[in-house]
């Protein structure tokens, strides 16, 4: 598995809608994802800097992932 040490991203200006849009497709490809790059994927989000402190991100993560798939389900 690839490090996940903390890292720090800087964001610029439009860069918030790129982000959204990029997050997004990750989300609906989440199932088609192996495992090990869920994980990482995982690992990287609890332990990059650079933005907005989100308390219980774990636990919202999950959330969105759980609903995805009940959206893609239904």
């Amino acid at each position: 598995m690839a490090d996940m040490t903390a890292q720090t991203i800087t964001l610029e200006d439009g860069d918030k809608a790129a982000l959204q849009y990029l997050g997004a497709a990750v989300v609906l490809q989440w199932r088609n994802l192996p495992e090990s790059a869920q994980q990482s994927i995982l690992q990287q989000a609890e332990s990059t800097g650079g933005l907005a402190l989100v308390p219980e991100l774990h636990e919202q993560i999950k959330a969105l992932l759980k609903r995805s798939r009940e959206d893609a389900a239904a």
